[in-house]
């Protein structure tokens, strides 16, 4: 007698035989019972979960001596038949071989007569979702109102190609992959009655690689026995049959590489692929391991960890002995690694690249403990820190008033770095700043000074933000430009204008040519604008309904007629008039200049010193939001 494999010998004759799916056993049992079974079935789901299974049940439950009943006898003539497949009136139908609106035909066609030896007629089409869209349109209307003595089941792992057409015809049940406690313990149980010894930790790798599948389980389990005979089954002989990664290399190499010892991480990988575990298998393995103990260590309670109660206690006596933090940049690296194992054509030499990475990563430390080590660098140079460990809030220090201009100080040939003076040390007085000239706030712009960031001595408050002076800081006129309008205010006049018309999108166009123009004067009722003759703008900028239409808007913006001029100069006429700007130019340079001022208070800042003392550090480059 041919051999039967543990998938065939033990397939379930019952539903309540069914693994894993007692959500669609229980249905269908009831239905059973309160005489509701309805006329067609379409079973979903992944590969090896019992839908074929369920269908070869459901049609013994209709047919069987005793029923229909949710628990055939699997004694009678019409169970027996059923089961060794020769029953006449139980038909299953592969859809992939038979997909054509021949077929369907030759269904709807002998769907009409009587069944000739059973109760019920039951068409099971497999891989329902091969069927060509004529042979579904073909099948609607008797899957719609099929003769009474017709049952029909469909299966597929693909229910989204199913027409909705079909679906609505039929009662779908969803199968889903069966869960690794079940799975376990059914394949102990068939072990146990096929006499033979095997591991916990075999049965759990199995499980693994099935994926939640009880075919590819029995499959698996066919192939161990095979390799290993009557003898006890290992979890090392499962591992070396299936060539995958089992606990023990895993943990090795979590051990290795938690501990910064990459040689004994690339030993184990060595001697693991000489025996046929592939290099994609490790780093997965790896990967997953990383994420049970992170997981047990996180929700030691969930049961959300595959695995026996041993492997479990285990998992959390290792996951104890290691940072999450640790454990996270670890998982972080390797699933990096395993995406490009599968994409390279060399992975062991991208495997062992990324193990002594691993190993040789610096462990990361914690955010809060830097800012902690900043609030007391903050602390020793005389600030108190804001929003310590047990005070809430936000954690960052507080910005300090920028001081002073620091004095030179000496050092050591090499780039110069201005400084806070330290204690005791002797410096000269730095050259002082000339104060920048008084910039007038454009309307509806002026604001109040940011907390904390008080103006340092020297720095002139930008348009829209302009604060009291500060004391002995008395503005006066740059020398030479008394005459002149006030171009701040001018220009912010002219900014904050073309701004506003750059609001309506209609009138981007016009900005475009206007806000390249030099302001030459701006008073109460005219403003003149120079243009460089040969710009590609200036006959457009002086066309007089471009110009009309300007003044149009400005008198609405401003509440009062303004007369607008436009004059087109040589380059050396606008170099003669050196307080002219454009509203570019304007806006740039008030960025450049608060960027100057920012960069001159980071530099003076004294945590920044105590930093550059601490660490014989200079500054390469300052970044700012402006």
């Amino acid at each position: 007698m041919s051999y039967l494999v543990l998938a065939r010998k033990y397939r379930p004759q019952t539903f309540s035989e069914v693994v894993g799916q007692a959500h669609v056993t229980r249905t269908l049992a009831n239905a059973f019972l309160q005489d509701r079974v309805h006329h067609a079935f379409l079973f979903c789901g992944p590969r090896g979960c019992g839908k074929t299974t369920t269908a070869r049940i459901l049609g013994k439950a209709l047919n069987c001596e005793k029923g229909p009943t949710p628990e055939p006898c699997g004694e009678c003539s019409a169970c027996r038949t059923i089961t060794d497949g020769t029953a006449v009136d139980y038909f299953e139908m592969d859809g992939a071989s038979n997909r054509g609106i021949d077929a369907v035909r030759e269904l709807t066609d002998a769907v009409r007569y009587q069944p000739a030896a059973l109760r019920k007629k039951v068409y099971v089409i497999d891989e329902v979702h091969m069927l060509t869209t004529e042979a579904f349109n073909a099948l609607l209307k008797t899957l719609e109102e099929p003769p009474p003595h017709v049952t029909f089941v469909m299966a597929t792992t693909e229910p989204h190609k199913v027409p909705n057409t079909v679906l609505s015809r039929c009662q779908r049940y969803d199968f889903k992959l069966v869960p690794a406690a079940q799975l376990s313990a059914h394949l102990t149980s068939i072990f146990e009655r096929e006499s033979l010894e095997i591991e916990s930790g075999a049965i759990n790798l199995m499980v693994r690689e099935s994926g939640g599948s009880v075919r590819d389980a029995l499959s698996l389990a066919d192939q161990v026995i095979s390799f290993v005979g009557t003898a006890g089954i290992t979890e090392a002989d499962v591992a070396e049959v299936l060539g995958v990664a089992d606990r023990a290399l895993t943990k090795t190499l979590l051990t290795a590489l938690a501990d910064g010892d990459p040689g004994t991480a690339l030993e184990s990988v060595d001697a693991a692929v000489a025996r046929g575990v592939d290099e994609v298998q490790i780093a997965r393995a790896l990967v997953r391991f990383l994420r049970d103990l992170v997981v047990t260590a996180a929700a030691p309670k969930a049961h959300v960890v595959d695995g026996s109660t041993e492997e479990l206690a285990a998992l959390a006596a290792l996951a104890g002995h290691y940072s999450r933090a640790r454990l996270m940049q670890m998982f972080d690296r390797m699933i990096r690694c395993a995406d490009e194992l599968s994409r390279l054509p060399q992975p062991r030499m991208v495997l062992d690249l990324a193990l002594i990475d691993v190993a040789t990563l610096e462990p990361l430390l914690p955010l809060g403990d830097l800012i902690d080590r900043l609030g007391a660098l903050e602390s020793r140079v005389g600030g108190a820190p804001r929003g310590g460990p047990s005070g809430g809030g936000d954690r960052r220090p507080e910005r300090a008033p920028a001081p002073a201009p620091a004095p030179a100080r000496a050092s050591a040939p090499g780039p110069a770095r201005a400084s806070a003076p330290a204690p005791g040390r002797a410096s000269a007085p730095a050259p002082a700043r000339a104060p920048a000239p008084a910039r007038a706030s454009a309307p509806g712009r002026a604001s109040a000074p940011a907390p904390g960031r008080a103006s340092a001595p020297g720095r002139a408050s930008a348009p829209g933000r302009a604060s009291a002076p500060a004391p002995g800081r008395a503005s006066a006129p740059a020398p030479g430009r008394a005459s002149a309008p006030a171009p701040g205010g001018s220009l912010d006049a002219w900014e904050s204008a073309l701004s506003a018309l750059g609001d309506d999108s209609t009138q981007l166009p016009l900005v475009q040519i206007y806000e390249n123009a030099k302001v030459l004067t701006f008073v109460d009722d005219a403003i003149v604008l120079g243009f460089p003759v040969d710009d590609f703008q200036s006959e457009r900028a002086a066309d007089k309904n471009k110009v009309a239409e300007m003044q149009t808007f400005l008198r609405s913006h401003l509440g009062r007629p303004i007369t607008l001029t436009v004059k087109l100069l040589a380059d050396a006429d606008l170099a003669a008039a050196p307080q002219a700007r454009s509203a570019v130019e304007h806006k740039q340079e008030i960025a450049n200049r608060d960027r100057a001022d920012r960069e001159a208070e980071a530099r003076q800042h004294p945590i920044t010193q105590v930093v550059l003392d601490t660490f014989g550090a200079s500054i390469k480059e300052i970044k700012t939001d402006v």
